[in-house]
């Protein structure tokens, strides 16, 4: 059997994860750093995203990019998906555990204010940030929407929770539908789930981790083009994360990675240093095949090509590992901010 804590290798993948600050969308955002994407995180302000920081601890790495933005309007959303275009160069997938809680009335005694904030503030939500990311993401990524069993079975008293979480799943299969294979769209459909926050309750509940590493299966799953996922015991997850992972696309062996760094004025030689520093230690590396800088031919001031070749992405995944402490040292020297690399796969 699978363990939901495989280790799934996503790096070089850019990954939003709107409503990631909350209980479960923690257990995403772990895990999403963990497979080595980087990560980009909303949040409505300063303050919750320092204490989402500090509540990651050593899991909040340098791909882990918090923004303080509203994205719950159609606007808002089209500016987040447009300044992600800019600052990451696209985006190639989208986790959306977006959700609230309401509960106290039976469908005949809300009012509007209710209905307003229960229902058609979250699922407009859902649907700004679908349509201004889906068009954009990567044909290689996902789009995952995350609901609760309530998408399925009526909850009393909280009959808005309940229609607006089953209106996702339609939504996702509408999309399915258009999209006619070109995107790939999930559904996570979870019932109780063990977080930091609520760590008791029966032990057959699923995890924030295992939600994650189903999300992270689900972006790496090329194969599958779109599923509605059940996510209520234990073995449900089991379940999903070895189908997905029996999905996988297999090791093709080598792997080329290439990055562009512009150095600051006057900061070209002090950058070919750094870079020439840490040549022994990557070439040392297991797996190391190649590294190398380049400049344009003719061109002493411009920017540097540098080409990495590994024996297998395991291998490349380390060694991005292994050098992550070194990118603050990297970026005070560019005139722009450091971008992930691209990565090559043999395909002959």
């Amino acid at each position: 059997m699978h363990s939901s804590h495989a280790v799934t290798t996503l790096s070089g993948r850019r990954v939003v994860v709107p409503g990631g600050t909350g209980a479960v969308g923690e257990g995403v955002v772990r895990r999403y750093l963990a497979a080595g994407a980087d990560v980009v995180v909303p949040t409505r302000t300063q303050e919750r995203a320092e204490e989402f920081r500090r509540v990651l601890g050593d899991a909040a790495t340098d791909r882990l990019h918090l923004v303080v933005h509203d994205y719950t309007t159609f606007a808002g959303a089209e500016q987040l998906a447009e300044e992600m275009q800019r600052r990451l160069g696209g985006v190639d997938d989208v986790v959306a555990p977006i959700g609230g809680w309401w509960a106290g009335k039976r469908l005949w005694e809300i009012d509007e204010s209710d209905w307003r904030d229960a229902f058609v503030g979250l699922a407009a939500a859902h649907m700004a940030v679908l349509r201004a990311f889906l068009p954009r993401l990567n044909t290689r990524g996902a789009y995952t929407l995350i609901v609760g069993e309530s998408a399925l079975t009526p909850v009393p008293g909280s009959g808005l929770v309940s229609m607006e979480q089953a209106t996702l799943l339609m939504m996702r299969q509408v999309v399915e539908a258009e999209a006619a294979g070109a995107q790939r769209v999930f559904a996570l459909v979870l019932g109780p789930v063990r977080t930091r926050l609520v760590d008791s309750g029966d032990p057959d509940w699923v995890s924030a981790d295992q939600v994650g590493a189903v999300a992270v299966a689900a972006s790496a799953a090329a194969a599958v083009s779109g599923l509605e996922i059940r996510l209520r015991t234990q073995a449900e997850a089991e379940k999903a994360l070895a189908a997905l992972q029996g999905n996988q696309p297999g090791r093709t062996g080598a792997v080329v990675a290439t990055s562009t760094m512009e150095p600051k004025n006057g900061r070209r030689e002090d950058l070919l240093q750094v870079l020439a520093d840490l040549a022994p230690q990557i070439r040392a590396e297991e797996g190391c095949l190649d590294y190398s800088v380049h400049a344009a031919r003719g061109d002493a001031d411009g920017p540097l090509l540098i080409t990495q070749k590994f024996a297998s992405i395991e291998a490349f995944t380390r060694h991005s590992a292994s050098v992550a402490d070194q990118i603050p040292k990297l970026a005070a020297l560019l005139a722009t901010p450091p971008m992930p690399p691209t990565l090559f796969e043999p395909v002959l």
